[in-house]
């Protein structure tokens, strides 16, 4: 075509966009709508990834860099960033045993040792970081906390906190407190709270947030003066924490501004610092100069693979975006063309060519394609910009900055414009090959889809499904995982008339509303299938990232050890009296139920009594009921690495590496002694026959494992007398019998008056309530600060379960927009094919159809596409999640606990069942209220078609 052709096809598809503007709203919204998702996702995952100067800040605030005391005179290793890996080593090896010159670098001051570590005239603030949490007052009670020292209002700190009302703390005994504890406290800026075992009220004169951890409860005060308050409490409780070198960081400030080099992070690294040094971090040295990779005993290879797997996730989800835009616009041109017929016809008529027919429905791509591109970056931007505190709250820290980057919004738009017009070329080809006088008189033509072109499809999505999962343990998995993805998702788009031909087949057997859809979609192949598999890219998407973030949560969830079972509130008491506070806990929280108390067992009096003996319980698994990978290891060894298919082996053959009890969930030690209330209340074993067993003096073993012959091995150790390393053991058989619990939060337990005829010594520990319905978050805060008025020795839990962590950034933005753009192509593409079916209702109007034939008749057909469309898009969806989650696998490497327990360290494929259920119900019954809602009752009369 010349260019004047062009110019007259522009002009003709401006005029017929202006004059169907209805039909061209859709279109635009067609095009809009995927690249809006991806525009979206874009700037979600831009502003969500930090440069190196806003990562820095969020450390070191404005200073040059951060300096922590991790083992003051040895000689250290560690990554250009200090948060990857850091290796102790002595001056004589690799060995972390001290030589007689880092013995003695040890020994000096820390002030002084940190001086020599950095160049001279550094300028140091001070910063006291937590080694723990503990209680504060609050409205309702009583809240655990971290305590920071540092001076909020110096030069140097400025931005490592964001003041959000208040002023920074400047005079004695007052804080800052975070936007997250005084929501949870119930406190406001300007109140007072009081740390546990201290009398000296502090003021809160400032609400901060930490840009990268919205939800930390904290408070900030000036460098020693919390942990002024705070150490004669700890020192009492026995956790002081004054000799802790991990409690002292220093924000360092070089004069000149020359920063901290490679060279001087390795200096200070030679004193046993840790340093995170903004010029590092914004220039990282080669690999060849980082001693700890260079010596081969590290490898940032973990963290290449965690970029692998994101990057794999979104390439997977943005090139099904760019094939969801082409098969979303495809049928809105394709209706646009029928709708065209006749003018088309008329064109040809008059003497054009074929060619001038192609262009101007080309035109109409250009012209509706452009601006449906331009609205949806523009849209896109703005959604995130108003969604953007949502998007903060729900991945728990601020973006670095809104980045709006120039060349990927030009992109997109140009792959949005450029997909619009590829999505014209097939209906463009249909037009012009379309006879002249079946056009002139605007009658379509249809025709059966070709055999072939089913099985191109069946093959086609059969290629892609292997080609995704052989990839995912490719070295090129992000390429190969995104392209088997959309080559399997087009072999279902080649598929799709056919399986609507055959949906139509089945219309005999039903009433007269969905006789008629079916026919009308089986005998409207051209506009039914195109809508299909619009929906159907749209809800692939959407399955695709959800089901990857199941799957996250499901290995997070499976991680989770509760300490109780759910709603029970546990009270450990370190020392003193427990009947004091245990009292305050049934004051504190009406309706607890009955009480289950607990002692420890131990072996000797590690007290220092005369003539007593300090010593150690362990419970023994017999040789033969170890998990085969800890055979011959140490009895106190961490455990032994294996792959992550002999994990899986393992776990499904052998039940010796099933233990009963997770190790993280043991608050109250292996061994426990206690009555039948405590089997109920602590752990949930409610079998009698295990409340007999205990009765008679039997120890009553939550881990199988542990039972041989009726009885359980205890091994004890007794230190400080004759033998081979200044130590005694010895074992002692007690009967035993294994019980089920419903959370196995100890190894064993036993009564009393058998403890104390095995030679044992009780000690108390606490208590256990286990009511009906969980006390509120106000009553455990009561609690709280009830039974620790006397100080902090005593700590209040009430089992919650899993609660949850916060979304990944990336795959948040990608799964908002992709459940958006689902569930908006959903409602356009049936709207299309309810605007194409306008004649087939004035025909039955014209025969005496009432309007609810008519409502449920453009109902059932748009319900029938989404129907359709979500069910294959929610089997295209677990195809790329499928291999999204091999890549996530790749590399992973089990290991197993001294227990026997098995950590694979892989995520699982788990299927979002609520929103799978949502897509497969909610939608197609969604559009069919929609299409019966808005289906006017009184049909305009059109032309009767030959």
């Amino acid at each position: 075509m010349k260019l004047s052709a062009w110019r007259a096809a522009l002009r003709i598809a401006r005029r017929d966009a202006l004059r169907a503007k209805g039909r061209s709203a859709l279109v635009i919204a067609m095009v809009a709508l995927p690249v809006l998702g991806v525009t979206a996702a874009d700037i979600t995952a831009r502003s969500g990834r930090l440069t190196p100067q806003e990562q820095a800040t969020r450390v070191m605030g404005s200073a040059d860099a951060y300096v922590a005391a991790r083992q003051p005179g040895w000689r250290l290793q560690q990554s250009p960033d200090p948060a990857g890996d850091v290796l102790v080593l002595s001056r004589s090896g690799a060995k972390p045993t001290p030589t007689e010159e880092e013995a003695a670098r040890a020994g000096q001051p820390l002030e002084r040792l940190v001086e020599a570590a950095l160049p001279r005239g550094a300028v140091l603030l001070p910063v006291e970081t937590p080694t723990g949490y503990v209680g504060t007052s609050t409205a309702y009670g009583q809240l655990p906390v971290q305590t920071y020292g540092v001076d909020l209002g110096a030069p140097a700190a400025r931005g490592l906190t964001t003041l959000r009302e208040g002023a920074w703390p400047s005079g004695s005994h007052e804080v800052a407190a975070t936007t997250a504890f005084l929501d949870h406290a119930g406190l406001k800026v300007g109140q007072q709270t009081t740390l546990a075992g201290t009398a000296q009220p502090l003021r809160i004169t400032a609400a901060v947030e930490y840009p990268g951890d919205l939800g930390v409860d904290r408070l900030i005060g000036r460098p020693g003066e919390l942990s002024g308050l705070l150490e004669p409490v700890l020192n009492a409780a026995g956790r002081s924490t004054a000799g802790d070198p991990a409690a002292h960081g220093w924000l360092v400030t070089v004069p000149g501004g020359g920063g901290l080099g490679w060279q001087d992070v390795q200096h200070a690294n030679a004193y046993g610092f840790t340093v995170a040094s903004r010029t590092v971090l914004a220039d990282p040295p080669p690999d060849r100069e980082v001693p700890l990779y260079r010596d081969g005993s590290r490898s940032h290879t973990e963290a290449v693979l965690a970029a692998d797997k994101k990057s794999t996730v979104a390439a997977t989800v943005v090139g099904m975006a760019l094939l969801e835009m082409v098969l979303l616009a495809g049928p809105a041109f394709a209706v646009g063309a029928r709708r065209s017929r006749r003018q088309l016809g008329l064109i040809a008529a008059g003497g054009g060519e074929r060619s001038h027919v192609r262009g101007v429905v080309l035109a109409g791509g250009v012209v509706l394609g452009g601006v449906g591109a331009l609205a949806g970056a523009g849209l896109g931007a703005l959604a995130v910009a108003l969604g953007r505190p949502w998007l903060e709250s729900r991945s728990g820290a601020r973006f670095g900055h809104f980045a709006v980057e120039p060349a990927d919004l030009l992109g997109i738009t140009a792959i949005g414009l450029l997909t619009a017009v590829l999505a014209a070329v097939v209906p463009a080809v249909q037009a012009a090959r379309q006879d002249v006088a079946a056009s002139l008189a605007d009658r379509g033509t249809i025709r059966p889809p070709a055999r072939w072109l089913t099985l191109l499809g069946a093959a086609t999505v059969l290629a892609g499904a292997a080609l995704a999962l052989l990839g995912a343990g490719s070295g090129y998995r992000t390429r190969v995982v995104a392209a088997g993805s959309v080559l399997a998702e087009l072999g279902l788009v080649l598929c799709v008339p056919f399986l609507v031909g055959r949906l139509g087949r089945l219309a005999r057997l039903l009433p007269l509303g969905p006789r008629l859809a079916l026919r009308d979609a089986g005998r409207h192949r051209g506009r039914t299938a195109p809508a299909v598999a619009a929906v159907m890219a749209a809800v692939a998407g959407a399955v695709a990232v959800l089901t990857f973030q199941a799957g996250t949560a499901a290995a997070d969830r499976a991680g989770y050890a509760p300490s109780a079972p759910s709603g029970a509130v546990t009270l450990r008491v370190q020392a003193g009296d427990p009947a004091g506070p245990r009292a305050a806990v049934e004051r504190s929280v009406p309706g607890l139920g009955p009480r289950a108390d607990l002692q420890t067992v131990g072996y000797g009096a590690c007290d220092g009594t005369p003539g007593g003996f300090c010593g150690r319980i362990a419970l023994t698994t017999p040789a033969e009921n170890l998990c085969p990978p800890l055979s011959g290891l140490p009895a106190d060894s961490y455990g032994a690495r294996i792959t992550t298919e002999n994990a899986e082996r393992l776990l499904a053959t052998d039940p010796r590496c099933r233990p009963a009890v997770a190790p993280d969930a043991q608050q109250f030690g292996e061994l426990v002694a206690g009555d039948a209330a405590l089997l109920h209340n602590l752990l949930g074993a409610d079998a009698p026959e295990a409340a007999g067993a205990l009765a008679e003096g039997r120890v009553v073993v939550l881990d199988p494992a542990l039972v041989k012959d009726g009885s359980v091995t205890l091994a004890l150790t007794r230190f400080g007398a004759t033998g081979p390393e200044g130590n005694t053991a010895s074992t002692l058989t007690l009967p035993a019998v294994a019980a089920k619990a419903e959370v196995p939060s100890v190894r064993a337990v036993l009564s009393p008056d058998a403890a104390r005829r095995a030679g044992f010594v009780l000690a108390p520990a606490g208590s256990v309530w286990r009511p009906a319905q969980a006390p509120s978050a106000a009553a455990e805060q009561r609690a709280a600060a009830a039974v620790t008025a006397d100080g902090i020795r005593n700590d209040l839990r009430v089992e919650r379960g899993y609660r949850g962590g916060h979304d990944d950034v990336v795959a948040l933005g990608l799964g908002v927009a992709a459940s958006v753009v689902a569930l908006a192509a959903a409602g356009i593409a049936t709207g299309l094919a309810a605007s194409d079916s306008q004649r087939d209702l004035a025909t039955l109007a014209a025969v005496g159809a009432g309007s609810g034939i008519r409502r449920r008749l453009s109902g059932l057909q748009c319900a029938l596409i989404a129907a359709v469309g979500a069910v294959l898009g929610t089997a295209a969806g677990l195809l790329p999640a499928a291999a999204v989650q091999q890549v996530q696998n790749a590399g992973a490497v089990a290991s197993v606990d001294p227990t026997g327990g098995i950590e694979l360290g892989t995520h699982p494929m788990v299927l979002p069942w609520p929103y799978l259920a949502a897509v497969l119900v909610g939608l197609p019954l969604l559009s069919w209220a929609l299409a019966a809602g808005l289906t006017r009752s009184r049909v305009a009369m059109a032309r009767r078609a030959d």
